[in-house]
């Protein structure tokens, strides 16, 4: 596998661990094993969210299952995608529509900043925020 295609498919196994059925939950530890330890992620949680949030891989496991999310079920598609590639380190910047069971899907963009630990690609951060006709206007 190309480099290329072992962050398209890193990328991949986040959004498919991240969906789950009414009742249920996203497979945190499947979510958890594609990023560092260490890692960051910056973005709106939902399309109402006024800001967005910078949180640990915890914190956001957290933050995501509010307001009844957990009951209505999830998902999320990936689009487009474009890498960039220098040496160990990477920019994967990937569109993705954001799937609530009972709610209008909503267009979204992650950039996800990728290094090679040692032999394996991992998420280092995240940016992600609503396409701009998603996105809440601020006050």
């Amino acid at each position: 596998m190309t480099d290329e295609q072992e962050l398209g498919a890193l990328v991949e196994r986040a959004y498919a661990a991240l969906a789950f059925e009414p009742g249920e939950q996203p497979d945190w530890e499947q979510f958890n094993a594609v990023f560092h330890p260490a890692a960051v992620l910056a973005l709106r949680i939902f399309p109402q969210d006024r800001e967005v949030s910078v949180l640990d891989l915890a914190a956001y496991a957290e933050a995501q299952m509010r307001n009844g999310l957990r009951e209505e079920g999830y998902s999320e598609a990936p689009g487009s995608r474009s890498v960039e590639i220098t040496g160990d380190v990477a920019l994967v910047r990937q569109e993705f529509t954001m799937n609530f069971t009972n709610s209008s899907a909503t267009e979204a963009i992650d950039v996800f900043s990728c290094a090679r630990v040692g032999s394996a690609w991992s998420i280092i951060s995240v940016l992600s925020d609503m396409q701009p006709k998603s996105r809440p206007r601020r006050p």
